[in-house]
C-alpha cells in the first residue's frame, strides 16, 4: 500500500512539474512576442516620423530653391519660412513622443529629434537672414543644417544596427 501511494505521489509531482514547465514555457514566448510587437511598433513609427520629415524637408528646401533662383523675395520666403516652423515643430513633438523598447532604439530616437531640432533652429536663422540681411545668422543656419544631418545619419546608423 505504501509503495502504490508513493508512485500515485510522484505522478502528480511530475504532472504539476510538467503544467508548470509548459506555464513558464507559454510565459516566456508572450513575454517574446510583445517586445517583438513594441520592436516593430517604435520601428513603424519611426520609419513614418522619417518619411514626413523627408517630405517636409525636401518641399521646403523647393521653397529656398525659388528664393536662390530669385522667384521668391525676402519677404515672401519669410512668411513661407514661418508657415514651415510650426510643421518641424510638430515632427519634433511627435519624435519626443517615440516609445523605444529598449536603450538601443532610445539612442536613435534621440538623435533623430535632435536632427529635426537643429533643422528647425537653423530655419529661424534662415528666416532671421532674411530679414535682416546678417550674413552671421547664414553661416549659422548652414551649420545648424549640417548638423542636423550629421544627427540624422547617426540616428540612421544606431537604427540599422537594430534591424
Amino acid at each position: 500500500m505504501k509503495k502504490g501511494m508513493h508512485k500515485e505521489r510522484r505522478r502528480v509531482i511530475i504532472t504539476i512539474s510538467s503544467i508548470a514547465l509548459v506555464a513558464i514555457i507559454i510565459y516566456l514566448v508572450i513575454i517574446l512576442q510583445s517586445q517583438n510587437i513594441r520592436n516593430e511598433s517604435f520601428m513603424n513609427s519611426y520609419e513614418s516620423l522619417v518619411s514626413k520629415a523627408r517630405m517636409l524637408t525636401q518641399s521646403y528646401q523647393n521653397e529656398v530653391g525659388k528664393w536662390q533662383a530669385k522667384q521668391l523675395d525676402n519677404k515672401t520666403m519669410i512668411s513661407i519660412t514661418n508657415d514651415y516652423l510650426p510643421r518641424y515643430k510638430a515632427l519634433v513633438n511627435e519624435s519626443k513622443k517615440l516609445n523605444p523598447p529598449t536603450n538601443q532604439y532610445q539612442n536613435a530616437a534621440e538623435l533623430y529629434t535632435k536632427s529635426i531640432e537643429l533643422e528647425l533652429d537653423s530655419d529661424v536663422h534662415f528666416r532671421n537672414f532674411l530679414s535682416t540681411g546678417n550674413l552671421a545668422e547664414n553661416e549659422t543656419s548652414t551649420k545648424l543644417l549640417s548638423d542636423a544631418l550629421r544627427y540624422e545619419t547617426q540616428s540612421f546608423a544606431a537604427f540599422k544596427l537594430l534591424k
